[in-house]
């Protein structure tokens, strides 16, 4: 009876498996966390556990295996791919151009054709469990380097998300799979690069973080900025200069790796590599993948960047940077020399000035919300003043370059000049019309195309069959704004006479975007030449969308923003040409 009864008891937890042969637990869906343990004296198994989930994923594959690598030279996953082929698994494979392959994966391999490296690394089984990290497919990378993984279930709706993800083709900046998060670059670098700082410079309590590659101090200004009391970053071997620079702060604690599993033949290099690059943000957000912190990760290479607040993941991540801590040694402090330079602005000149005679790196920090600028100066002894333009390519934006930063009054922004610890330095108030902007730039969003925009009036029409269009078209606009190339946001009074819209101001560009301002929502969009072939204002709406997460009248229109970014009829195909053509 006992028996029977604790059968009874089991059986909700328990389901048949699919040859109906008998009960199994009920699989666990979350995602999971992996990591390598290198070390000469680590137990093998434990030391196979990557490898070994690597090969169980592969075995099991009954379809499709979908893989992004960088470097795949492990005889024991080859063997397991071959194997699947063998049994009729579709084998796709896109790697880097450059890097060698084993020659039996080649009729199965494509490759990247971007400016920089493909360097994710993925793996996709049965358009299902998606596995994914910081290590590459070798054998070091898997055993003998310090790196960490998620691995995590698609259902069958996001699998069309996912791939469109990873073919760079997604319609928005963010990918959200349950609780976990992607970006990638270099398409949208600029906007990891501002993930990453939001985050760092968001943190209350503690900064964690194990990186390979350093070499980005728009990042470095974040933690700084940040109210952390614990900032604390381990390095692989040799400690990089932005780490070096860091250690002269007293907040913050930098290490080296401790790894010695190297191959005995040091002349292949290999192993030995705390290769993370892994963020964790007062214990409670995680952001990893294969992002190093460079100008290449950001503007040329193919990155993933997750972020999650998954509990079980940050806890498992924290518990790894405590592990590969506990090995790692604490560098000297850098002994950087004080700084006497004064610094101020010429908003006549747009430039910044420096009295003094030492070599110093400052930050400027000027706009808001998706319209703000970090840029980095590196002013050397002999500076005076630098123009505003003239800042370091690593410098922060989201959108366009330096043609897109505002030449004139670029100051009436409002702005604030930072040092390498976060002293202010200068600053400069905001004009009481950039502050109306920013409001306006507060409010909750749309996004909504003209059917017809002439530049001469300047004028435009909504589309009239569609529900939002109606809708639009009865509510009264408060004014607009016009984004011009390289200059300030302009205001303008909008008249609506029979649902034809005129701006009092004219278009001064054959390319812009218009911020229509409505008494709880702003509305935006983007216009074009026929024949122009600029993107920084599909940048720009890109920004605003991934910035903002009040979609206005959401529930009446909630197809609204898929409907803008993606192609007609293909809701995971980002739009070639999201702006209107003007005539």
């Amino acid at each position: 009876m006992k028996k029977i009864l604790y059968l009874i008891f089991l059986l909700p937890f328990c389901s048949i498996n699919e040859e109906g042969s008998g009960l199994t637990w009920e699989e666990d869906h979350s995602p999971k966390a992996f990591f390598s343990y290198p070390g000469r004296f680590v137990p093998e198994a434990k030391k196979r556990n990557v490898r070994e989930e690597i090969l169980r994923l592969i075995r099991e594959t009954k379809h499709s295996i979908y893989m992004h690598v960088y470097s795949l030279d492990d005889p024991e996953i080859e063997d397991e791919l071959l194997l699947a082929h063998s049994r009729g698994v579709d084998l796709q494979i896109m790697g880097e151009w450059g890097k060698k392959y084993p020659n039996a994966i080649l009729p199965f391999l494509r490759y990247w054709d971007g400016s920089g490296l493909q360097h994710s690394k993925v793996l996709v089984s049965d358009h299902k469990t998606v596995f994914l990290g910081t290590g590459n497919f070798t054998f070091y990378g898997l055993e003998r380097d310090h790196n960490g993984y998620i691995e995590f279930s698609l259902l069958s709706k996001d699998w069309e998300k996912f791939h469109s993800f990873l073919r760079e083709e997604y319609p928005f900046v963010t990918l959200k799979i349950g609780d976990l998060e992607f970006k990638n670059s270099p398409n949208d670098g600029f906007r990891i690069q501002d993930r990453l700082f939001t985050s760092a410079a968001s943190a209350r309590e503690s900064i964690r973080y194990l990186i390979f590659d350093h070499y980005d101090p728009i990042l470095s200004l974040g933690m700084a900025l940040s109210k952390a009391d614990f900032i604390a970053g381990v390095y692989d071997r040799p400690v990089d200069p932005e780490g070096k620079l860091l250690s002269s702060n007293s907040r913050f604690v930098i290490q080296e790796d401790g790894n010695e599993d190297i191959l005995d033949d040091e002349s292949l290099g290999k192993g030995g590599l705390l290769h993370h690059k892994t963020l964790i943000i007062d214990d409670l957000e995680l952001l990893t993948g294969s992002y190093n912190y460079s100008l290449s990760a950001r503007d040329s290479n193919r990155e993933i960047l997750v972020r999650t607040k998954n509990e079980n993941l940050v806890s498992q991540f924290k518990d790894e940077w405590q592990r590969v801590e506990e090995k790692a040694s604490q560098i000297s402090s850098y002994e950087m020399a004080p700084s006497s330079n004064t610094y101020q602005f010429d908003p006549v000149h747009s430039t910044v000035c420096k009295q003094g005679t030492n070599s110093e790196d400052i930050f400027l920090d000027i706009g808001f919300s998706w319209f703000r600028w970090i840029q980095l100066y590196r002013f050397l002894e002999t500076d005076v003043c630098k123009s505003l333009q003239n800042y370091e390519s690593i410098s922060s934006r989201n959108f366009g370059g330096r043609s897109e930063f505002p030449s004139v009054g670029t100051l009436d922004l409002g702005a604030r000049l930072l040092d390498r610890s976060a002293n202010t330095l200068a600053t400069s108030s905001q004009t009481s019309l950039m502050a109306e902007l920013e409001e306006a730039t507060k409010k909750p969003v749309l996004f909504l195309r003209p059917e017809i925009l002439i530049f001469s009036e300047p004028a435009w029409t909504f589309e009239n069959s569609k529900m939002i269009s109606i809708w639009i078209n009865s509510q009264i606009p408060i004014q607009a704004w016009i984004f011009h190339r390289g200059k300030l946001p302009k205001k303008s009074e909008v008249n609506v006479q029979n649902e034809v819209y005129f701006l009092k101001e004219a278009l001064e560009t054959s390319t812009g975007m218009i911020l229509l301002e409505y008494q709880d929502f702003s509305l935006y969009f983007c216009y074009k030449s026929a024949n122009d072939s600029l993107r920084w204002t599909q940048d720009l709406l890109l920004s605003i969308a991934d910035g903002h997460i009040r979609q206005w009248k959401k529930e009446e229109f909630p197809n609204s923003w898929t409907e803008f970014f993606s192609e007609t009829g293909l809701p995971n195909q980002r739009r070639e040409n999201l702006c209107t053509v003007g005539f």
